[in-house]
C-alpha cells in the first residue's frame, strides 16, 4: 500500500468519524441531562480523533514533499 493510498484511507475514516460526531451531537439535544453527558463525552473523545486522523492523512500525503514542514507531532 502506497503512502497516497493510505492517506485516502485514513480520510475515507476521517469522514465517517465526522459523520458520527453529526449524529451523536443531533442526539445529544433530545437526551437525557445523563445521557447528555455521556454523548458529549464521546463526541469529545471522536473529536480527538478525528483531528488526529485529518492531521495523520496530511503527513502520508506531503511525506515526500521537501517543502512540506513536517508535523513534529508525528516525526520521530
Amino acid at each position: 500500500m502506497t503512502l497516497l493510498r493510505m492517506a485516502a484511507s485514513y480520510r475515507r475514516s476521517g469522514e465517517l468519524i465526522r459523520l458520527r460526531i453529526i449524529a451523536l451531537r443531533d442526539a445529544a439535544k433530545t437526551a437525557e441531562p445523563e445521557e447528555r453527558s455521556r454523548l458529549e463525552q464521546r463526541v469529545r473523545d471522536l473529536s480527538a480523533l478525528y483531528r488526529e486522523t485529518r492531521e495523520i492523512a496530511l503527513v502520508l500525503e506531503r511525506y515526500y514533499d521537501r517543502r512540506y514542514h513536517k508535523n513534529e507531532r508525528y516525526t520521530l
